[in-house]
């Protein structure tokens, strides 16, 4: 689902600016079966960017995106960028069944009603999820519609900053979108097997959040980030073990099996898989037709030890790592395998940004 912004015949670079760093991925060739032409990271200082998408740090994001575009890997400085952060709202509303061009007319006045922020300092857009369970005092018919809200000085402040580093911001698109972009690209099969109704739910296991999606057959129906993080598991393990942010992070990531480290990292995850569980309850609660038929894991924390075996002793489905290169049909000859690992469960957001193509406005 793409939102503000439209898109040109320019293929874009799909750009996910996150909290511990900057992936970029250029694809090439058809849309339908396209190649990895590009990719690069770019790491960030920790406080650069805040858990909730400030940018705190902007000289050193500017930076980091000039020496991503240095390496004159991409051929294009078009760019389409995953907006995230508590300036974008995402809720899914009821509203009377009718055709998309009144509904655009009247967005205003239904989203005021549902959104936190006074509606003449946001950038709405809307995709028509369907009928509606739910039906309206009168008993009319309703619709169910997903409502996106995104703050303008946010919006602003994004395609500013993106221009400072000498790029051309085409698209700035809402990462969970993106997420469900990447799933349908390279799952589109679980969706036509169960004739559009396959729901399914994808984890992105990030280092500032935890961005929670339902994708209804082709349709991201509902989003949530969630406060867990790769940053907060840092966090817990440097408060527990009264050692320094970096030495934990070192211990995370190259001695995770040491017992008193693994002991945090187990009440790290319970916490979440308990959150993540309590998500589920509420969002399937709220759509009682079908249950879920997959649960896939993407992010750079869903490599903690011992998540993806709690989460699937504890999750109602099955749990499966979300593959977002297994579509792609092929790649440059600057592609390593080490960055084809990494893409593997890193580049999911980056790649669905990547795989817009002029006139998709979904």
């Amino acid at each position: 689902m793409g939102i503000f912004g439209s898109l040109f015949e320019k293929r874009l670079v799909g750009l996910d600016i996150g909290v511990s760093g900057i992936k970029a991925v250029e694809l090439s060739g058809r849309a339908d079966a396209p190649r990895l032409a590009a990719y690069n990271r770019i790491p960030l200082p920790w406080d650069a960017i805040t858990p909730e998408g400030e940018i705190k740090k902007r000289d050193s994001v500017v930076g980091a995106l000039k020496k991503l575009f240095d390496s004159r890997d991409f051929s294009s400085k078009y760019v389409a960028v995953g907006a995230s952060g508590n300036a974008i709202i995402t809720k899914k509303i009821s509203v009377p069944k009718m055709g998309e061009a009144e509904l655009r007319e009247q967005l205003y006045w239904e989203a005021e009603q549902y959104i936190p922020f006074p509606v003449n300092e946001v950038n709405l857009d809307f995709a028509i999820i369907g009928n509606s369970q739910n039906t309206a005092p009168d008993g009319a018919a309703l619709m169910d519609v997903l409502l996106v809200a995104a703050k303008k000085e946010y919006i602003q402040s994004m395609s500013a900053l993106i221009q400072e580093a000498g790029l051309i911001p085409k698209v700035i698109d809402n990462q969970s979108f993106a997420l469900g972009n990447s799933f349908e690209f390279n799952y589109g099969v679980l969706i036509s097997e169960h004739a559009g109704m396959s729901t399914n739910v994808i984890i992105d296991f990030g280092a500032g959040s935890t961005k929670l999606s339902i994708v209804e057959g082709d349709k991201t129906t509902f989003t949530r980030d969630l406060p867990q993080s790769g940053i907060g598991c840092t966090l817990l393990l440097s408060e527990r073990l009264g050692i320094s942010i970096e030495d934990a992070e070192r211990l995370k990531i190259q001695q995770p099996d040491q017992e008193a480290v693994e002991n945090v990292l187990n009440d790290y995850n319970r916490g979440i898989v308990d959150e993540i569980g309590r998500t589920l309850d509420f969002a399937i609660s709220h759509n009682a037709e079908h249950g879920i038929q997959g649960i896939y894991l993407c992010g750079g924390a869903s490599r903690t030890l011992g998540l993806i075996e709690m989460l699937a002793d504890g999750l109602p489905a099955p749990v499966r790592p979300l593959n977002p290169v297994q579509g792609i049909s092929g790649t440059g000859r600057k592609m390593s395998a080490q960055a084809i690992r990494e893409l593997s469960y890193l580049g999911a957001v980056a790649i669905g940004l990547a795989l817009r193509v002029p006139g998709d406005t979904r």
